[in-house]
């Protein structure tokens, strides 16, 4: 294997031939998607390389990274996943996307659609730095704050804990993060609160949604550290079920994802609703940053020799993508109230594959890898890692 970086200010035809194309294009996607005339070309060119190239596979598909990059989109797709699943463990937030101000008629499609207070609103795309800007809204006073067009989502109470699940292909890593705290259900007189979700849901983040006081919680009720010692949550009240995400649901999960979209690389944010236990996927990113995954590079390379060998399933279900990212567009309106620009090719062939598990009990709680039986020169290895880790450090 030879990989190298593309440059789609040049013809791709002269740079190859390309057996696997891995791109991060979003930023360039959601500009060309706003007419910038430079990402149009970009894209343009990107696109007519693909269809002159049938035989390149392309880690992750346009189509499937345009339905991750819409809020509204993806929602709508795990709303179908859960109703297909048909599996009591998994549990799909309400959600409506509002693309005109709040008007009088606002609270009855609120309600038309199972949402009610307190709700998320966050913006539709969902990538960028204005992404990670969100809001809770207690009230209807607090609608008038809302800037359309957005997507508002339930608001599920989980005791803080945000679950992040890191896909490369059939592999994942889950890392444990902070999280909002709980918010009683129903009609508040509560002022709306606004916050980036960087500042909440980080390694590093210490944020007063997350931790406002720190309660001595019942030794019957304490958590296990993944050590085995009991410790004592910093939030302002733990109620119900305060559990860890079940491996089978993550699975299940992840998989249906990639088979639905095709896709290879992306994240998936749950959380446990501590009521029902039930798993509720509250966001979906195209070629997250993967922080706090030390197996990426490895994971990787295995996936793309998998692919190469035409092991990965998610290559059998492009077709079926593409078919089902055009019924996820047509089904919005019941629901709708009125970054680099260089890629990673790989070229040429090697070894076959066999998939094995682990499980890891540090924070990062599941991951499940792909191994090889036959080894990856060292140099490839280095090559490939020193390249994807210059370009996820731009991330």
């Amino acid at each position: 294997m030879l990989p190298h970086e593309l440059d789609l200010t040049k013809p791709i035809e002269d740079q190859g031939p390309l057996d696997v194309i891995i791109h991060k294009l979003t930023d360039v996607i959601l500009e060309a998607d706003q007419n910038d005339s430079q990402s149009l070309e970009l894209v343009q060119r990107f696109q007519e390389y693909i269809d002159a190239h049938p035989e390149t596979i392309i880690l992750d598909p346009l189509p499937a990274i345009r339905t991750l990059l819409d809020r509204s989109k993806s929602y709508e797709l795990i709303r179908q996943i859960e109703a297909y699943m048909q599996d009591e463990r998994i549990c799909s937030p309400p959600f409506m996307e509002l693309t005109s101000a709040c008007g009088e008629d606002t609270l009855q499609l609120i309600e038309k659609n199972g949402l009610a207070f307190p709700f998320i609103c966050k913006t539709r795309v969902a990538h960028g730095t204005n992404s990670h800007e969100m809001a809770i809204i207690f009230n209807q006073e607090g609608l008038k704050a809302v800037h359309p067009p957005c997507v508002i989502q339930s608001f599920i109470n989980h005791n803080a804990v945000l679950y992040k699940v890191f896909v490369v292909g059939e592999s994942y890593t889950v890392v444990k993060r902070p999280s909002l705290k709980n918010f009683s259900a129903g009609i508040s007189d509560r002022e709306s609160i606004f916050f980036n979700s960087h500042n909440v849901s980080k390694p590093e983040s210490s944020s007063v949604l997350t931790a406002a006081e720190v309660c001595l919680v019942p030794r019957a009720s304490m958590t296990v550290s993944p050590s085995g010692f009991p410790y004592r949550a910093p939030l302002d009240k733990i109620e119900g079920v305060f559990e860890r995400p079940n491996d089978d649901v993550i699975r299940e999960i992840s998989k249906a994802l990639r088979q639905a979209l095709g896709v290879s690389l992306f994240g998936i944010d749950i959380i446990i609703n501590n009521q029902t236990g039930q798993h509720a996927v509250i966001d979906i990113n195209a070629f997250p940053g993967y922080e706090g995954v030390s197996e990426f590079f490895t994971d990787l390379l295995n996936h793309i020799a998998a692919v190469l060998q035409g092991q990965a399933p998610e290559v059998t279900q492009l077709n079926r993508s593409k078919l089902l990212a055009e019924q996820t567009s047509g089904i919005m309106d019941e629901r709708i109230c009125c970054a680099s620009t260089g890629c990673l090719s790989v070229m040429g062939k090697d070894s076959s594959w066999i998939v094995e598990s682990e499980t890891n009990s540090s924070v990062k709680l599941q991951h499940q890898r792909l191994g090889c039986n036959s080894a990856v020169s060292p140099s490839f290895q280095q090559h490939c890692v020193a390249t994807l880790a210059t370009k996820a450090s731009s991330q």
